[in-house]
This record gives structure tokens, C-alpha cells and sequence, in this order.
């Protein structure tokens, strides 16, 4: 198989199941540092998953645009994660900087998309349309990915920031589901107490008529 020329330098480094970060030191990887880069790594290429399905829907170049935008960030906020403060060269630091640019960009979009949506009064379930449900799972993701940092804020002195990006990511990824939900003209899905289910309460027409 051909990788490519550039892929045969770094081919075999981690095949003792250890990896390198940016500083150069060698870890294990399970270590809390590929942890977190893993799980941005993941969320970063489901982001791709979530362009590709809004490509496919009317009216959402702007939003496919964002997601894109979103996955540059988490090239960054990777740089940032290989970079421990503690062990890494200060030239090296200074080029991984978090840049916190990315925080107000990312308010910035909450506010943009959040304001042309209804006000919520139920608790909003995943779906509504693919590429709804993708973006709220895609939150999920990210949810995860912002708790695997929180060992590294504590422990390598990462910038809380990069973790401030992903609570305030989240947040945006579900107003992003929403809007993906109301611009393809479909219906949100919302929590009903189990005792206001008919009899054939996984139907979804049911669910939906009984609310109508």
C-alpha cells in the first residue's frame, strides 16, 4: 500500500505503543496526552462527517463554512495539547500558543446562529434530520473531548482555555443541530414524560400527533 512519500519517515515510530508529542518526548500511548488529542482528532474528523452531510441540504453553505472553520481551530488546539508547558522548549510554546481569538469567534457564532432560532421550553433530543442528528452527536463528541483535557489543565499546565473552546464548541455544535433541523424544515425531537406515551409509544407519528 502507498501511503504517499512523505508517510514512510514516521512509519513504525509507534509500533512499540509508544508516540512522540511535538516537544519530541516519547509516550505511551494511553497516556492522558494522547487521550486528549485522540479525542479531539475524532471529533475533528466526525466534523467532516457533518460537512459532508449539510453539503448535501439546502441553504447551508454558511454552516458548512463554520464546521470547517471549527476543525482548523482543533488543528490548533492539537499543537497546543502536544506541547506541554513543562517539558517543551519556549520557542516551541510560543508556536502552539492557545490563540484566544478562538474563544470570541466561537461566542460570536453561538449569538449569530442562536438568534434565529425558537426559544427551547422542552428538553431537545438528537435527531430531527441527519444532519441534525449528526451535529448532536457530534456535541457529544465534543463533550467528551473537552473532559479528556481536564487531566492536562491539571497536571501539565495546559492554557484552560483550549478547554474553555471546547465547552463554549459544544454549545455552538447544539445550536448548529438546531439550526440544520429548522432550515431543512424538519421537527425537533423533544422529551415527553414516559406517562404521556400511547400504546405504541416508540411510534414517532404518535408521539408527534399526541403533542399536536
Amino acid at each position: 500500500m502507498n501511503f504517499g512519500r512523505g508517510f514512510k519517515q514516521g512509519r513504525g515510530t509507534g509500533d512499540s505503543g509508544q508516540s512522540s508529542l511535538y516537544n519530541n518526548e516519547r509516550r505511551w500511548k494511553d497516556d492522558d496526552s494522547f487521550n486528549a488529542l485522540g479525542a479531539t482528532d475524532e471529533l475533528s474528523s466526525f466534523l467532516g462527517v457533518c460537512g459532508a452531510s449539510a453539503q448535501n441540504d439546502g441553504e447551508m453553505n454558511d454552516v458548512v463554512e463554520t464546521l470547517t472553520r471549527l476543525q482548523c481551530c482543533l488543528q490548533d488546539v492539537g499543537a497546543h495539547l502536544a506541547t506541554p508547558p513543562k517539558n517543551s522548549s519556549e520557542r516551541k510554546q510560543k508556536k502552539t500558543a492557545f490563540d484566544v481569538s478562538m474563544v470570541e469567534w466561537i461566542n460570536a457564532e453561538i449569538d449569530r446562529y442562536g438568534d434565529e432560532l425558537p426559544g427551547i421550553r422542552q428538553f431537545i433530543l438528537s435527531g430531527g434530520g441527519v444532519t441534525s442528528a449528526n451535529l448532536q452527536y457530534a456535541r457529544a463528541v465534543c463533550r467528551r473531548a473537552e473532559r479528556s483535557v481536564v487531566p492536562l489543565i491539571r497536571e501539565e499546565n495546559v492554557d484552560p482555555m483550549a478547554l474553555k473552546f471546547l465547552n463554549r464548541m459544544s454549545d455552538l455544535l447544539f445550536v448548529l443541530g438546531r439550526t440544520a433541523c429548522m432550515r431543512n424544515k424538519n421537527e425537533e425531537l423533544t422529551y415527553l414524560r414516559p406517562d404521556s406515551f400511547t400504546n405504541m409509544k416508540w411510534d414517532r407519528k404518535s408521539l408527534h400527533d399526541k403533542k399536536k
